[in-house]
């Protein structure tokens, strides 16, 4: 099984959320997340997701704590990033399907 923590980033702007990102403040590459993919709404650039693939729900939850006390709650990261609150949930894989390799 794979949890993935599904995160929402309602962003003033795409770029400098992006340059805050990839500085990687709450420690991704340390935390266990196996993959790291980032989305944007093709409507609205400024409406990002992220899913962080993990070994367990445990190590999935420890992320998200360390997510909202190092980043979140921090007003010098978010109010010029953000449009609004972030939003999270963790996911648990149940089926995986692979059409196209027949």
């Amino acid at each position: 099984m794979m949890f993935t923590l599904q995160v929402g980033y309602p962003v003033r702007d795409y770029a400098a959320w992006k340059q805050a990102f990839d500085k990687d403040p709450a420690g991704r590459a340390a935390s266990g997340a196996r993959s790291i993919r980032v989305f944007r709404d093709t409507d609205d650039e400024n409406n990002v997701a992220v899913h962080l693939d993990f070994d367990t729900k445990d190590a999935a939850a420890a992320f998200l704590e360390r997510l909202r006390a190092q980043v979140w709650n921090n007003p010098e990261i978010m109010e010029p990033l953000m449009a609004a609150p972030p939003t999270a949930r963790l996911m648990e894989q149940v089926a995986s399907e692979n059409p196209a390799a027949g």
